[in-house]
């Protein structure tokens, strides 16, 4: 009777231990896990301005299982310290740039040079070996965040050819444009995003690189009435990064929706920045701007430098992913 008696006791406690986990378990995936971002533009600005939308979104798709707040952009973190504080953990994720951090990932200075659709790189093992690269420094690549953004360079007096700009200030904003504008002959200076439009109308810069989309909204288009037509950079250079470690603690049916919604969303960004593209294309016109096109050789001439040069300076400062990467980005 005692054995009886034990047996039964032993299971009592086992099924309230079970039950007592089973309901510890069910608290614990009740709290959804906290994301705080940030990104080097405001959210105020035309294009920092998309990130509360993926933000959304990815709350939708993860409901009750995330819960991402967007903090901000610079006025929370400065875009050039966002990195290493989401490296730290001090942060959870950044829309960013790559050209922000290339001393800690060189190799993410070439994404812009990709010349194949978000579809391919996701399909053909381009994606994959970005996100292991960054993976080495702590980070998760979550995916772009901007897609069909193209650049394009903004000067404040006519040319007529490639070499008319050499000698010319422009604002560089770092490696993304310098090899270019070095190979152009023109001087890259770097001046802060904000004080561009007061070095534009004292005269410390002739002009400057951006994508179409946000010039007007930053008043340049006052002070340069010029742009070169003649798009380079389709893709642009920012991703959306994470801490290696908060990804990890992501549970995998909600990494796979995060990475589903991503992919969904960076479709649905390049029609949205294409439409941004034709109405700020419409407001540089409307403010009285004029559009430079040069001969079909002299395009051409100038489409080559674009890329050629910032190939060669990404081999020049990283070369162990070089030849996998160049193979998988470019046609």
């Amino acid at each position: 009777m005692k054995k009886i008696n034990y047996f039964l006791v032993l299971f009592a406690a086992l099924a309230f231990l079970t039950a007592l986990t089973a309901g510890y378990n069910v608290e614990a995936a009740s709290t959804p896990i906290e994301i705080k971002s940030a990104c080097f533009l405001p959210v105020t600005h035309s294009i920092g301005g998309v990130v509360p939308s993926y933000v959304d979104m990815i709350n939708k798709a993860c409901v009750g299982g995330i819960k991402w707040k967007h903090l901000g952009g610079p006025e929370v973190l400065r875009g050039l310290e966002q990195f290493g504080a989401v490296k730290r953990g001090v942060l959870d994720a950044s829309f960013l740039v790559t050209a922000y951090y290339f001393g800690e990932v060189p190799e993410a200075y070439c994404v812009y040079l990709s010349e194949i659709s978000n579809e391919e790189e996701w399909n053909n093992g381009a994606r994959a070996l970005i996100d292991k690269i960054h993976q080495e420094k702590g980070i998760k690549v979550l995916g772009r965040w901007l897609s069909y953004m193209p650049f394009y360079i903004w000067v404040n007096k006519p040319i007529k050819r490639p070499e008319d700009l050499a000698g010319i200030k422009l604002r560089g904003g770092g490696v993304c444009y310098d090899p270019l504008f070095k190979a152009l002959g023109a001087t890259p200076v770097q001046i802060p995003y904000p004080d561009t439009y007061n070095a534009l109308e004292r005269g410390i810069i002739d002009g400057f690189g951006w994508p179409m989309q946000g010039v007007s909204d930053s008043g340049w288009v006052e002070v340069t009435k010029y742009c070169i037509e003649h798009p380079f950079y389709e893709h642009n250079n920012g991703l959306i990064l994470m801490n290696l470690d908060k990804w990890n603690s992501i549970p995998k049916d909600l990494q796979k929706k995060i990475t589903q919604a991503t992919r969904s969303w960076e479709s649905n960004m390049e029609a949205y920045h294409k439409g941004e593209w034709e109405k700020y294309r419409k407001k540089f016109i409307e403010a009285g701007g004029t559009f430079i096109k040069f001969s079909e050789a002299d395009a051409a001439y100038y489409k080559k430098l674009a890329y050629e040069e910032p190939w060669k300076f990404q081999k020049a400062k990283s070369d162990i992913y070089y030849n996998q990467l160049r193979r998988l980005l470019t046609k």
